[in-house]
Formats: structure tokens, C-alpha cells, sequence
């Protein structure tokens, strides 16, 4: 006969086990799929990669072969539209439209050949001078592409548009011309005094708007000779009037091309407005 003490023990012991294995039952099961995961100690010590700010262009493809340019009094040019296939009826021409031009395949024409459509415009005045000139306006309207030649005249499809192309419009053969890629310089301030480095001007905006601010293209007095490349800042400045050596600063430009003597820049920082005879000092 089992003893009533040990009897008792064995219950209370049987009933404690039971009720541990109730309680383990309400818990969820920790499964490697809930069971969340501890982060690989490489993890900890990995970092984003830091940014890199490289050149950036100062424009776009029609910046550089819409801007036309500030040239010599009488240019040359190699040929002309003489006629447009649908003349009778049409003004003005765009992409796509057929010109026929007055050269052909005894002056080297064939085939595929390009070449840049000119007009020439409005002569310029150096600053401050009514007499003495820095060159004509030759705006360039678009481009084409020669589709066949005959000895002395081609036929043409006009392959870049900027603006409506005339009967009469000159044309020279095409150039590839990259928009600058460039890095920001700091920007001058009201209380910079000038560098040393050349001063030109402000001497003519593409479309003869005035004033003229971000993104504007303007014509200045600045070229080869003075040292300019494309690609370069200058300050755009205006020198106070009663107030001796000071000088209010208008913004930045940069330039997209360049001749000898003159060159055409992109306004790409305005903080007043700007226009024809305001300064500009190479940075």
C-alpha cells in the first residue's frame, strides 16, 4: 500500500507539469521564419557611397546651333537657297520642307553632305561708340542635308529647325558643336574687387531683347584673342555711377562658342537684370 505523503507529492508534482505544458502551448513558436534576424555585423559598418557633383552642361543642343553669332561685316559664303519645292505656296520653310540650293557637284557637293543655314543681320557698335564697329549678327536658322546634286545646284531637306528658313537665306558647311560641360566657380560678390583679368561688354542680345536674364543668350566683345574658351565664366557686372571702385554684380555668364574677337554666352545666374553695356570680367 502507497504511502498517503507520497501519494500527495506525486499529484502536486503531476498537476505542476501539466499546467507548465498549458502555459508553453499559448506561446507562439519561434520558427526561423518569424524569428527575426540579426543584421550581419558587416552591415553595420557599410554606408551609402558618397555623391559625386562632375561637370555639368551649361546648355542644350539648341543653345549652341540656334544662338548664331557675332562675325565680320561681310562673311562669304559658299552657296544659297535659290527656290523651295513648295514656293508657290509657302513663305517660310521648316523642318522637313525641300530648298534647292545654287551650288552643286562642281563646287564639291554630294550626297549626305550638311551645312549650316546663315543670315546675316544688324551690324554692331562697340560700346560706347557710334561709329566704330564689332561685327554683324548672322543668325542661324537651322540645317540641312543635301539629298542630291545635280553640276550646278543641289536639292536639300532641312534637317534642324530654329526658326522659319527664307528663300535667299546663305549657307557654310556644318560643324559639330559640343555644349560645354563645366564646373561651378564661387560666385563673386559686391565686395570682390576686380581680379586684373579682361573686361569686355554686353554688346548685343540674340533676339534684340532687353533686358535679358537667365538662360538668355547675349553677344560680347570677348573672343580667341582675349583668351576666352567655351566653357568659361565670367562675372556680369554694372559699375555704380557716384560711387567710386564699386561695382553692383548682375548675375553670371558662361560661353558657348567663340570667334577671334567676339563670342556668345548663356546667362546662368541673374540677380538683377542685365543687358546691352553691361560688363563682363573673365573669372
Amino acid at each position: 500500500m502507497r504511502h498517503p505523503l507520497a501519494a500527495l507529492t506525486a499529484g502536486i508534482l503531476l498537476a505542476a507539469t501539466s499546467a507548465l505544458q498549458a502555459v508553453d502551448n499559448t506561446r507562439p513558436a519561434l520558427t526561423r521564419e518569424v524569428a527575426p534576424a540579426r543584421p550581419a555585423l558587416i552591415e553595420k559598418v557599410v554606408r551609402a557611397p558618397r555623391t559625386v557633383t562632375g561637370p555639368l552642361a551649361i546648355g542644350v543642343e539648341t543653345d549652341v546651333y540656334c544662338s548664331g553669332y557675332l562675325g565680320e561685316m561681310s562673311e562669304v559664303f559658299p552657296g544659297a537657297i535659290v527656290s523651295a519645292e513648295k514656293e508657290k505656296n509657302q513663305t517660310f520653310f521648316m523642318l522637313g520642307d525641300i530648298v534647292y540650293l545654287d551650288i552643286g557637284e562642281r563646287d564639291g557637293l554630294a550626297a549626305g553632305m550638311e551645312f549650316t543655314i546663315v543670315r546675316p543681320q544688324q551690324a554692331v557698335n562697340k560700346w560706347g561708340s557710334v561709329t566704330d564697329v564689332v561685327g554683324r549678327v548672322y543668325q542661324t536658322p537651322g540645317r540641312l542635308r543635301v539629298i542630291c546634286a545635280q553640276e550646278r545646284s543641289a536639292i536639300a531637306e532641312i534637317s534642324y529647325s530654329c526658326m522659319d528658313v527664307q528663300v535667299g537665306d546663305s549657307i557654310m558647311p556644318f560643324e559639330p558643336i559640343p555644349v560645354p560641360l563645366v564646373r561651378r566657380t564661387q560666385i563673386m560678390t559686391m565686395c570682390d574687387t576686380p581680379n586684373g583679368k579682361v573686361i569686355g561688354h554686353i554688346v548685343e542680345t540674340r533676339l534684340g531683347e532687353t533686358p535679358v536674364g537667365t538662360d538668355s543668350l547675349v553677344y560680347l566683345d570677348l573672343g580667341e584673342a582675349d583668351g576666352l574658351n567655351p566653357g568659361d565664366f565670367l562675372t556680369v557686372y554694372r559699375a555704380s555711377g557716384r560711387a567710386e571702385g564699386v561695382r553692383t554684380i548682375l548675375g553670371e555668364a558662361s560661353i558657348l562658342t567663340t570667334r577671334r574677337r567676339t563670342s556668345v554666352a548663356i546667362i546662368t545666374l541673374m540677380a538683377d537684370t542685365m543687358g546691352v553695356g553691361d560688363s563682363v570680367e573673365i573669372k
